[in-house]
């Protein structure tokens, strides 16, 4: 049996044995499979590496509280460093390298179990320092004990009338002991990229351990490996540092599955820490990419030489496909994380479909109709995931009874809606039932394997990544969520469903009670041992397929929770107890309680005055830039959210240059802001520094492909800039797939069209200007300049900045001619009538066309919009306007009016269609043969409406000479 694969894929037996006796005779990987990890760890192979029986060095507790990271650099990190080589000495390089991966696994293991999926475990990670530090910092050690560490207990707070303590004037003491300060230590070190990890996570000396014997153990070595800057963590350090190929390839020979736990390791130590790091998003990427051609190429250095079955390898490729989707999604990358989902969907061979099939979903609904929901079925093949080979693993496919979970899933209990939707039968319904396309009855579904469900997970949380926060999401995910809650396989599967669930019905009057309690539920799961709750080995077993959230964030959540539904008091309890000042100040503010916000963070610092988040919060209370200055400073130029609050302080306050050095600090160091890259943009923009403008809004438009404003303001930068209008109009393309009904964008896009000669895109952008702006703005919304180059572009048949061959050249202005006449017939002519410019522009076109009769109308169209204008009797500006348009109708009367109506021949009509040319038996009809009695009874329309006003003017003058000679012609 391969223990290590079974390791990797959380194959783990029903019930892990307790005999511990003889453990130096298994192989380190068996353990991990048979026991707790715990076993491992206080093996013999886990004390040759950490030493645990050395004594490192003889200290006392005020020396050693004194100067915990001199000890921790200049001992404790050279000191592992020293137990690579014994380890391979005592048992040579191959198990050697297994050991060392299977500690780090072990270790993440109980990190994940102690902070994600529990149950509670009595497990000490001091015990893995060596002496005398295991027993200075020991749980059991009396200056460790909870009644000398007062950090968890609330004690009261006064407000300004001290005869009043209410729950919200509750802070923290932090006499911290030996132990919290040592915790505290290292959890500096596994900062990175400027974020820091969660204050009060649970033992984070094995995530220290994890990442050390997992990545750092195969990384280039340097003269020094304690940091240089003791505010700079760690793990910062050593992602820095080159991977040493010959130790990676000498590991991946013995350990196959170490790379992807180093992977899982680096994944857990981004879900620690404030918010997305930079650095190890390039890590992961690139180690996944690693890895994809290790499992998915089948590199023989590897699964060849452990004989991993052909089901074996497909279910690591499953596993890898989904993992590396799920972290894509944590980044907010969904292009790629769906390129995983589908892959890992077709390993495995999963079917499923998001359809429609009638049925009911309140209890008075008398009337069947389409509801949404998925229909999925799993690969009928042989080799089931949850067989076991030994008929000792967990949960079988074919199982209907429930694990052993402690969590229930409350009920709705609402006096309208169902439980569950209710659907027809199949044979009741119509004959095209959809659930019929994949061969699965809608009512009675399979159950599906384990895999499978979180699959579908996955994907109901792409649906909630690619589309906005609205109620028709809602409904998408929810079917997702529905058929995985149908079959409780396995604890965390189950859990994640149902904390779906919760969030997907927080929005909703009938569902956001259970949406509360279901949370709290979950909440409870973990922090209350139960009798027959699940084990660690069935909570672990999908842990890394699914998008868990530590307990934290899960009490946070619940929190949010109790706040959006108005119980604020009871947010606020929670958010103190998780030392969240953030969230706790933000309550208060709505409890308008402001002042006790401030004296509440103000107590905190004199508590901890080292600490540069609560400088922080204290300058975004404020709004002064002292503090945030302060934290930068005393986090040794690390702390990268004071920067973006004081970037964002001076861009509100128009100090742009000092707003853009505060940004270039923050995103040297965590380059994943793109909120903190645009406002840079705009400053830059704004003072015309155009490559740093050019290269924020590119860094925006990376992280958020669907930023609209951010392509819109680069295609900006590029117009500033020569020879780059192409570039700009590229950009604004993109802009408007994201904000399609923006019509500043689509104007930007219709003057940058013109401007490269790409008319068809301007007659689509003036096109939608129209829709979207003529209700309001009417005529106005028409560029009449650009409109006259849209046409002359086609009248005048030029060469553009296009380049186009003569061939190319004629059929772009055929299918210009087309696209332009349908632009004045069916949007410009049916929704703006009151504009003489426009009319005039459209009479130009018809007159190339040689459509005389309507370019004759369009004339008057456009006299008529001014002649009837009533300011024109006792407005000098708009009585000349008509005396403009009246003399271009009387020249094109005299022009046309006269001449014969032609043949208009359509570029694909057929010849025999034609009407025969007239001949002199049969004569022919004019343009407009009564065109000398228009022409004088316009003119002696505006004599008449102007007279009164005007019969003195030299205009009005004009006026009568021009009749005089209309009067007199031929």
């Amino acid at each position: 049996m391969n223990y290590e694969y079974k390791v990797l894929t959380g194959k783990y037996p029903k019930t892990q044995s307790n005999k511990t006796d003889q453990l130096d005779s298994l192989d380190v990987f068996e353990i991990l499979y048979k026991y707790h990890p715990s076993a491992l760890l206080t093996s013999d192979y886990a004390q040759t590496f950490f030493g645990t029986n050395e004594s490192l060095l003889e200290i006392n507790a005020s020396e050693f509280q004194d100067n915990f990271q001199e000890y921790l650099d200049q001992f404790y990190s050279e000191f592992l460093l020293t137990r690579i080589p014994v380890v391979f000495e005592k048992y040579g390089q191959e198990k050697g390298w297994r050991i060392l991966s299977a500690l780090g696994i072990a270790c993440l293991s109980l990190f994940i179990q102690v902070n994600w999926t529990g149950p509670q475990t009595d497990f000490d990670s001091a015990s893995l320092l060596p002496k005398p530090w295991s027993d200075l910092l020991s749980l059991t050690n009396d200056l460790n004990s909870k009644k000398n560490a007062d950090i968890k207990d609330p004690v009261p707070f006064a407000s300004e009338d001290s005869s009043k303590v209410t729950s919200s004037s509750i802070i923290l003491e932090h006499t911290k002991t030996i132990r919290n300060k040592f915790d505290d230590l290292i959890l500096s070190n596994l900062q990175v990229s400027g974020e820091h990890p969660y204050s009060l996570t649970n033992h984070p000396l094995l995530l220290y351990l994890a990442i050390f014997l997992l990545s750092r153990t195969v990384r280039e070595f340097k003269a020094s490996d304690s940091n240089s800057d003791p505010l700079k963590g760690e793990l910062d350090f050593w992602l820095s540092l080159q991977v040493n190929k010959d130790l990676s390839n000498t590991r991946t020979s013995s350990s196959f599955s170490s790379s992807w736990w180093e992977l899982r390791a680096l994944r857990i130590s981004q879900e620690i820490i404030d918010n997305p790091s930079g650095l190890l998003l390039t890590t992961l990427e690139t180690g996944f990419s690693n890895l994809n051609t290790l499992l998915l190429n089948e590199s023989p250095c590897n699964l060849d030489i452990y004989k991993l079955s052909p089901p074996e390898k497909k279910q690591l490729k499953i596993r890898f496909s989904l993992e590396y989707a799920l972290m894509f999604q944590y980044y907010h990358k969904n292009a790629e994380a769906n390129k995983w989902l589908e892959a890992s969907q077709l390993e495995s061979g999963l079917v499923w479909q998001l359809t429609g099939a009638k049925g009911k979903r309140t209890k008075f609904q008398e009337n069947n109709i389409s509801q949404l929901l998925v229909v999925a079925k799993s690969s009928p093949d042989n080799h089931d995931e949850n067989d076991s080979e030994d008929q000792d693993l967990s949960m079988g496919i074919e199982s209907t009874s429930e694990p052993k979970i402690a969590i229930k899933n409350l009920e709705l209990n609402d006096d309208t809606l169902l439980e569950k939707t209710e659907y027809l039968k199949i044979n009741d319904s119509d004959q095209d039932s959809p659930s019929n396309d994949i061969g699965v009855d809608h009512i009675n579904q399979e159950n599906l394997k384990m895999i499978d469900q979180c699959i579908l997970l996955g994907f109901c949380l792409e649906v909630k990544n690619e589309n906005p926060k609205h109620g028709l999401t809602t409904e998408q995910m929810m079917p997702f969520v529905i058929r995985v809650i149908e079959n409780p396989n396995n604890w965390s599967i189950y859990t994640s469903s149902l904390l779906l669930r919760s969030r997907l019905e927080a929005d909703k009057s009938r569902t956001v009670q259970r949406s509360a309690l279901q949370l709290q539920a979950l909440v409870d799961q973990t922090d209350q041992p139960l009798e027959n709750e699940a084990g660690f080995e069935e909570r672990f077993s999908y842990f890394f397929s699914l998008a868990l959230p530590s307990v934290w964030e899960l009490k946070k959540e619940l929190a949010n929770r109790l706040l959006s539904i108005g119980a604020i008091r009871s947010a606020l309890d929670i958010f103190e107890s998780l030392m969240m000042w953030d969230e706790a100040v933000s309550c208060y503010q709505i409890l308008e309680q402001s002042h006790i916000a401030e004296k509440l963070v103000k107590k905190q610092l004199e508590l901890l005055p080292n600490d540069p988040k609560l400088w922080s919060i204290l300058g975004d209370l404020k709004q002064s830039p002292e503090f945030w200055k302060k934290s930068w400073e005393i986090s040794g130029s690390r702390y990268t959210r004071s920067m973006r609050s004081l970037g964002g302080y001076y861009f509100k306050h128009s100090k742009m240059e000092e707003c853009i050095e505060a940004y270039k600090k923050a995103l040297k160091l965590n380059p994943l802001y793109d909120g903190s890259w645009y406002n840079m943009g705009c400053a830059a923009l704004h003072l015309e520094y155009w490559d740093i403008a050019i290269e924020a809004f590119q860094r925006v438009c990376q992280l958020d492909n669907e930023n609209a404003e951010a392509w819109n303001n680069l295609a900006s930068v590029y117009l500033k800039q020569e020879d780059r209008k192409l570039d700009a109009w590229n950009c604004l393309r993109e802009a408007i797939k994201f904000k399609f009904d923006n019509w500043q964008i689509w104007s930007n896009f219709l003057v940058t069209s013109v401007a490269i000669g790409q008319f068809a895109s301007a007659i689509q952008s003036m096109t939608r200007i129209i829709e979207l702006r003529v209700a309001k703005s009417g005529s106005s919304c028409v560029d009449v300049e650009i409109l006259n180059i849209i046409i002359q572009s086609v009248t005048r048949e030029q060469h553009t900045a296009a380049n186009l061959s003569q061939n190319r050249m004629v059929q772009r202005n055929s299918r210009l001619n087309i696209l332009v006449e349908n632009l004045l017939v069916n949007t410009i002519a049916q929704k703006i009538t009151d504009s003489p410019d426009i009319w005039r522009s459209m009479a130009d076109f018809w007159f190339w066309k040689k459509d005389y009769l309507t370019c004759i109308e369009c004339y008057e169209k456009a006299y008529r919009c001014s002649s009837l204008l009533p300011q024109i009797s006792y407005e000098m500006d708009k009585f000349k306007t008509a005396i403009h348009h009246l003399n271009e109708l009387v020249d094109i009367y005299r022009t046309l009016g006269p001449l014969p109506i032609p043949v208009i021949k359509s570029e694909n009509s057929d010849p025999s269609s034609i009407p025969p040319t007239n001949t002199s038996s049969s004569p022919a009809k004019l343009c407009c043969p009564n065109y000398k009695l228009k022409c004088k009874m316009a003119i002696q329309g505006l004599i008449n409406k102007s007279k009164s006003n005007f019969e003195s003017t030299q205009e009005f003058t004009d006026l009568n000479s021009l009749l005089t000679e209309v009067s007199t012609m031929d």
